[in-house]
C-alpha cells in the first residue's frame, strides 16, 4: 500500500466522511509528537463510530472518539485531545495539572 505523508487535519479532512467511512481496511496513521511517545490511531468506522482506537507506545489501544473538529481519548487520568485543524497537535491534561500541547507530524496509510 503506497503511503503518504498527511497531518492529522489532511488525513481527517480527505478521508473520515469519505474513504475511512466506506474503506474495506482500517486506515492507519502513525503519528510522532516532540516529546511523546508514537502514537498509532486506526480508524475502522470514521467519525461517530465507535470502534477507532489510539494506542500510544506499547500501550494497550483504547477507544478514540472522533468528532467534527477534535478527536479524544482517555489513558488512565489522562485525556489525550486532538485538533482536526493544522499544524498537527495533541492536548494532553490530567486533574490537577496543566494542560499540555505538543505538536508533530502523522502518516497515513490513506492511498493517493
Amino acid at each position: 500500500m503506497k503511503k503518504r505523508q498527511s497531518t492529522i487535519g489532511m488525513m481527517i479532512m480527505l478521508g473520515t466522511t469519505t474513504s475511512i467511512a466506506i474503506a474495506s481496511e482500517p486506515t492507519i496513521v502513525s503519528c510522532q509528537f516532540e516529546k511523546m511517545p508514537p502514537m498509532i490511531l486506526i480508524f475502522r468506522g470514521g467519525m461517530g463510530a465507535n470502534d477507532n482506537t489510539l494506542q500510544v507506545g506499547q500501550t494497550k489501544p483504547v477507544p478514540l472518539s472522533v468528532g467534527s473538529s477534535l478527536m479524544t481519548a482517555e489513558y488512565g487520568a489522562q485525556e489525550f485531545v486532538f485538533s482536526l485543524r493544522l499544524p498537527a497537535n495533541v492536548s494532553v491534561s490530567a486533574p490537577g495539572q496543566d494542560t499540555q500541547t505538543f505538536y508533530g507530524e502523522c502518516v497515513s496509510t490513506l492511498q493517493q
